[in-house]
């Protein structure tokens, strides 16, 4: 019986400490400590996204892009990370200028997106999609950004918070 209980107590405090390695785990997820998401091997093709500007409606493909860095960020208006890490989104554009494209990606409706946006006075590419390039990228947690170097190969992803200095390695 002693014996017995031995292997519950060291099963019961080796899930404990799954359990507490766990919780620490999603705690720095969410603030930012960890950033990486690596979810894709660096080196693959990006996968494709269209879908329609937010500012004028017209179609915007990943493609358009080939020969600038792209920064996808996977954005909703009802996601309080997301609306925190928009000002850092805004400067890496505009650090980056003509070598750098971002891509605001969701799949909010377009009018509820526009009046965020207008609201924020930002400028940045915005682009409702049905949900296609959601599931071609994994997007499970956003914020959730990806950098896509020139040629349109996946350099990095990250969930939450982007830096310049993880951007600027893959500018022309």
């Amino acid at each position: 019986m002693e014996m017995k209980l031995d292997r519950q107590v060291i099963l019961k405090r080796l899930l404990d400490i799954v359990l507490v390695a766990a919780m620490l785990y999603a705690a720095l997820l969410a603030f930012g400590v960890i950033r990486r998401g690596g979810r894709f091997q660096e080196g693959r093709d990006a996968p494709p996204l269209s879908g329609a500007a937010v500012a004028d409606g017209r179609q915007v493909d990943l493609s358009q892009f080939r020969g600038k860095a792209v920064l996808l960020d996977f954005f909703s208006v009802g996601c309080p990370s997301c609306k925190r890490v928009l000002p850092d989104v805004e400067e890496i554009q505009q650090q980056g200028g003509e070598r750098l494209q971002v891509i605001l990606v969701s799949t909010d409706p377009p009018e509820q997106l526009k009046s965020y946006l207008a609201a924020q006075d930002s400028r940045l590419l915005a682009v409702v999609e049905d949900g296609t390039a959601h599931r071609a990228y994994g997007v499970d947690t956003i914020p959730y950004l990806v950098v896509i170097d020139p040629q349109g190969k996946i350099r990095g992803d990250f969930i939450g918070d982007i830096r310049w200095s993880d951007i600027e390695p893959y500018l022309p």
